[in-house]
């Protein structure tokens, strides 16, 4: 239990509004033309429109928990790519990744535990499996996620997840269908007109193999627990600025907990403050969009 207490008491900390990582660095998110905006399938084909300048893999992240230093163990975590992408038309960002693993753990006997206001208020049940965590900022405000009020819990839930939004992302989802647990109390995101994924794993609970994985997720400046007519949706725009990381925990020993967190800030607090996002671009429709210029699995 000693990872999640340390998370779950890191994140009462209230946390101030600054300046994203990487300052020196902005990232490019593409822009999907209308008619070639991927299928959630896990078929990441649609992705090969992408240039490979939009391409990050393993080496831009650190494990920033258990074992703080930039050795990556490929044969045990292979984070081999990742995108990011948004369309103007539909509002949507889009992710994918392709990540081979030695251990996929993707089992609970109880996944239905995961959409109680418990686990949404203490993070119960939700380690074990794993998880890639995104979190959003969309408007750039560097709002935190948790910690807005200890001592009232109705106060903490109405805004939790509601400035920056923190989705922990099961993959492959649990028990083939469980893939959404945002940090809050506004289990309706998980709908399709505000998010979806499609994957693809032809191994078993706690076998080694890769994972193909798509999603898209609505950005919120305001996301309300009592639904989309209480919510404020963030509008894309072209060559704005959003905050955006995201970390890849990985549980290969244990139900209950992680065995390392790999996060692309670098950061621990990822999680909770959007302080430690990173900058991207939402780029203009890429003239360089070429499907010969993906690279190969595990390239930059």
């Amino acid at each position: 239990m000693r990872v999640i207490l340390f998370l779950f008491l890191s994140c009462l900390i209230p946390l101030s509004a600054t300046a994203h990582v990487f300052d020196a660095k902005v990232f490019n998110a593409f822009q999907f033309p209308d008619d070639q905006v991927p299928q959630m399938d896990g078929d990441l084909s649609d992705w090969e429109i992408v240039p490979a300048k939009y391409f990050i893999d393993y080496t831009y992240h650190e494990e920033a928990i258990l074992d703080p230093s930039p050795v990556h163990d490929l044969a045990d975590l292979h984070i081999k790519r990742i995108a990011v992408g948004w369309n103007d038309a539909a509002n949507r960002l889009y992710f994918m990744t392709e990540v081979y693993d030695d251990v996929h753990r993707f089992y609970k006997e109880d996944p239905d535990s995961l959409d109680t206001y418990y686990s949404r208020l203490k993070g119960a049940y939700v380690h074990g499996c794993d998880i890639w965590e995104i979190v959003i900022d969309a408007d750039h405000a560097g709002d935190q996620v948790v910690g807005f009020d200890r001592e009232n819990p109705e106060v903490e839930m109405r805004h939790r997840s509601a400035y920056t939004q923190n989705y922990h992302l099961y993959y492959p989802p649990i028990n083939g269908y469980y893939w959404h647990w945002l940090w809050g109390k506004a289990t309706w995101t998980a709908a399709p007109e505000y998010s979806a994924f499609g994957w693809h794993y032809e191994g078993e609970h706690l076998s080694a193999g890769t994972v193909t994985y798509e999603c898209y997720l609505t950005p919120f400046d305001d996301l309300h627990p009592d639904g989309p007519d209480s919510s404020t949706v963030h509008d894309l725009r072209e060559n704005a600025i959003i905050g955006l990381s995201w970390a890849f925990l990985d549980a290969d020993s244990s139900d209950t907990e992680f065995d390392a967190f790999w996060s692309f800030s670098k950061q621990v607090k990822v999680y909770n403050g959007a302080e430690n996002l990173a900058d991207f671009r939402l780029m203009p429709v890429d003239g360089e969009a070429d499907p010969s210029s993906v690279p190969e699995a595990g390239a930059r």
